[in-house]
Formats: structure tokens, C-alpha cells, sequence
């Protein structure tokens, strides 16, 4: 449906159209699997964070838990995989929070 003819529709449907039409597109679920957590893994913010905390386990320092990265998932933890290869990440659900983790380590 076109922007012009959405528009046009809601003007006509009445006041109660925009209201259902926002309930029905906020409780439609996500496409999503259970998965399991392999081995131990942190739990990232964003892309961006869960690239930075790879990059930054590759020195010899290694990856160190921070504002951006704040949680562990160890082994066994159970989770909803809502995207798999995310350049190598997998956006996973934990605890009705959204999450970025090692590709890897999510089965």
C-alpha cells in the first residue's frame, strides 16, 4: 500500500484505526528460534561493541567486560535467536533484552 493511500485509509477508518493498527504491529512476534549458548560468551550492546570486544580479545590483554559488553552467558544458557551471521554475530534475546554475541558460540 502506498504512503498516499495509508493515509488516506487511516483518515477514513476513524479515530480507533491508529490506535489497533500500532497494537497489532507491537504484539506480531518476531521471528525468532530457541537456541542454546555453546560455550561461554559475552553479551554485547550492539554490533559495534561486540566487534570492538573481539578485536580487543585478540591482543594479549585479552577482552574485558565493560559498559558495553556488561553481561557473560555461560554455557548452557538458553536464548531466542532472532538473526544468525551478522558478520559473524548473532543477535540473540536474554532476559527481555536485546544482545550481540560470538556467531561461534550460539547453537
Amino acid at each position: 500500500m502506498r504512503r498516499r493511500e495509508f493515509i488516506s485509509f487511516i483518515r477514513g477508518a476513524g479515530v480507533w484505526s491508529l490506535p489497533a493498527a500500532l497494537a497489532i504491529l507491537f504484539t506480531t512476534p518476531v521471528q525468532s528460534r530457541s537456541g542454546v549458548i555453546k560455550d561461554d560468551t559475552y553479551a554485547c550492546i550492539s554490533w559495534g561493541a561486540a566487534h570492538q570486544y573481539t578485536m580487543q580479545s585478540l591482543t594479549p590483554k585479552g577482552g574485558q567486560i565493560n559498559k558495553n559488553c556488561p553481561i557473560r552467558l555461560p554455557k548452557g544458557t538458553k536464548v531466542d535467536v532472532i538473526k544468525d551471521g551478522d558478520d559473524g554475530y548473532a543477535v540473540v534475546t536474554h532476559g527481555g533484552k536485546t544482545w550481540w554475541v560470538d556467531g561461534e558460540r550460539v547453537q
